[in-house]
């Protein structure tokens, strides 16, 4: 079963309120594809899936080429879990990133997002706090979308992969090219940005992405060691030796905004 909820944009928000935490040096050490991961890992947007439980690592790699000829690497690796209610955790290493590397002194996030009790918890394991925040229901805001989706089509090509069997779960492909034009963002020729998406409509969770966009490099995001079991319960939990900071509720406006999508 699958439910409206505005679950990926708060994701998003939540790990943009981490990045921006950290200061300019954490700002720029991340790109657009930072934010592309979480959307992956949850499958797409404003959506709880009741019903499909499943326990998986992700290792996603970014690859920028400078003007040099060098190459700039760096990887980072999540586990990832999901309860028949819909509950996820999300405990991302973010190893070379800015302030939260480890030569930094930097620990695993952990996000956890509970549709049960309309919150969302970001953990902090060296303070044994956790930050929440409440989570207000989605509006639907269709014609406004369509026609968003609509302007955008003029520049976008879709392509359907067909299927295929990833860590024995059936996927399907698609490869979708955005074109910028000449001119649009200072640059003199076209842009083409490409993202190979393998998608599994029984887990509604993306198995493997590839995404080139000239501007920033290339990403690619694999989940690995899948499990259909039943996830440990208290993984979805704040533990009790933590004490729970309150926040707002976040205003619809900004559950919508955040940083632009990579593809």
């Amino acid at each position: 079963m699958v439910c409206k909820f505005s679950f990926v944009s708060v994701a998003t928000v939540m790990l943009a309120a981490c990045l921006f935490a950290q200061g300019p040096e954490m700002r720029h050490g991340g790109g657009p594809g930072d934010f592309e991961v979480v959307r992956a890992e949850f499958g797409g947007h404003d959506k709880v899936v009741e019903g499909a439980p499943y326990s998986a690592t992700a290792v996603t790699q970014f690859t920028q080429t400078l003007s040099t000829g060098d190459h700039i690497q760096r990887t980072t690796t999540a586990s990832i879990a999901r309860d028949s209610q819909g509950r996820t955790r999300n405990e991302r290493s973010f190893g070379s990133i800015g302030a939260l590397s480890a030569e930094h002194g930097g620990a695993p996030t952990v996000m956890i997002f509970d549709p049960v009790a309309s919150k969302s918890y970001v953990l902090d394991a060296r303070s044994h706090t956790a930050r929440s925040m409440t989570i207000p229901a989605a509006r639907t805001g269709q014609a406004h979308l369509e026609g968003r989706a609509v302007h955008a089509q003029s520049n976008v090509k879709t392509e359907d992969l067909g299927t295929q069997v990833m860590q024995s779960v059936s996927v399907q492909g698609k490869r979708v090219t955005r074109v910028i034009p000449a001119g649009r963002e200072g640059n003199e020729k076209e842009i083409d940005i490409v993202s190979e998406t393998w998608y599994s409509p029984d887990l509604h969770v993306v198995l493997m992405s590839k995404t080139s966009d000239p501007r920033f490099g290339e990403s690619v995001y694999q989940l690995n060691a899948i499990s259909r079991a039943e996830p440990d319960p208290t993984l979805f939990v704040v533990p009790s030796d933590y004490a729970v900071k309150e926040g707002r509720t976040l205003p619809r406006g900004e559950m919508r905004g955040g940083p632009p999508p990579a593809r």
